[in-house]
């Protein structure tokens, strides 16, 4: 798996670099053509993908106690369809694939002209991440990024319910709820400022031991939350991470001062700068303020990938000549996904 995904990649990186030459209608038979593949390699994926067994699990014992508890109900409520109908496992993964994938790169199509720069990024991180390994987020994290559509057109109500409907496929969806309120604000002088020292403040707060969850009423941290932290605790779920260590941190944490400084142009080039840069640091900030629970933090702050592949690719207006950014993306992106790779993280 880890060496057709990295082929996959490779193809990406070539075409990106080549897309400033290419007709709409190469880069749709292209895109189209990395749609499938990456369906079919989504869906007929091998059992021994990280988390494949656990999702055979709630598959077959949806009725479960722990399951209902744990698992949200589309993934329940398709597993009992499915059963009853005689089918697999497969027939979930192909599912989850078929939402998932076309929604992002429609998407990515319809809101990026430098669509194969922003696949780098997708593939290298987010694709591995979600759509094979973290399946109900990865459905989650494609009506979050449908979401901003209605969001920038002020459309609320159909925000919110796109929103509703993430949760249902991933509960920390809801995490997303602020950006309802605030993320088409216009970014002015104390917008920036306050986003700019926003993430020094948490990373303040974290060195002097605060928590989140310490803000959380004993209601909210019952069930799900009391199973995250037990786990935690044994070491199955992980060990509590360091924020400031992590490559990704890293990598958005100077993609946010890079957005601050070169907003103004942006802007013009993208509308949906003003949600992109306030998406950006509320994911940093849960990584940094609920680091106390390693998957916790980890799945707030990756449910908003498909953001950063967006955002990510805006650099593109700012700094030439393009291939610079192109091959900028390119090395964060394989660096990640070998980092993982020599962890296990994807695939036993």
């Amino acid at each position: 798996m880890d060496a057709l995904i990295l082929s996959i990649f490779a193809v990406v990186v070539t075409l990106s670099f080549l897309e400033d030459y290419m007709s709409s209608w190469q880069k749709l038979f292209a895109l189209t053509t990395l749609g499938i593949v990456l369906i079919c390699l989504a869906a007929f994926k091998p059992m021994t993908t990280a988390d494949a067994i656990n999702y055979e699990t709630y598959f077959y014992q949806y009725d479960d106690d722990i399951v209902e508890l744990s698992v949200e109900p589309s993934y329940r409520f398709l597993s009992r369809l499915f059963l009853s109908m005689g089918f697999g496992i497969t027939a979930i993964f192909l599912t989850y694939a078929l939402i998932a994938i076309p929604l992002k790169l429609t998407m990515l199509w319809k809101l990026m002209p430098f669509v194969f720069t922003a696949m780098i990024v997708y593939v290298g991180v987010y694709y591995p991440l979600h759509d094979v390994v973290q399946i109900r987020c990865g459905v989650a994290t494609a009506f979050l990024f449908l979401a901003i559509i209605p969001l920038e057109k002020r459309q609320y109500l159909l925000a919110l319910l796109l929103t509703l409907v993430a949760a249902i496929s991933h509960y920390s969806s809801l995490a997303f709820l602020p950006i309802l309120l605030v993320g088409n604000i216009e970014v002015g002088k104390y917008w920036k400022w306050l986003l700019g020292i926003s993430i020094p403040i948490c990373l303040v707060l974290y060195l002097a031991g605060f928590s989140a969850l310490s803000l959380m009423p004993q209601s909210m941290i019952e069930g799900k939350l009391d199973i995250y932290k037990d786990m935690s605790e044994m070491g199955l779920w992980g060990k509590q991470y360091v924020p400031y260590k992590q490559i990704s941190f890293l990598f958005e944490f100077a993609l946010l001062y890079f957005y601050l400084f070169f907003y103004d142009t942006i802007k013009k080039h993208c509308i949906y700068a003003p949600i992109l840069i306030k998406v950006l640091a509320l994911e940093m900030g849960y990584f940094i303020m609920f680091a106390e629970i390693e998957v916790l933090g980890n799945r707030l702050h990756e449910l908003f990938g498909m953001f950063n592949v967006l955002a990510c690719t805006q650099c593109l207006y700012c700094i030439k000549p393009r291939y610079v950014v192109r091959i900028g993306l390119t090395m964060f992106a394989l660096a990640y996904y070998l980092i993982q790779m020599y962890n296990e993280v994807y695939f036993h």
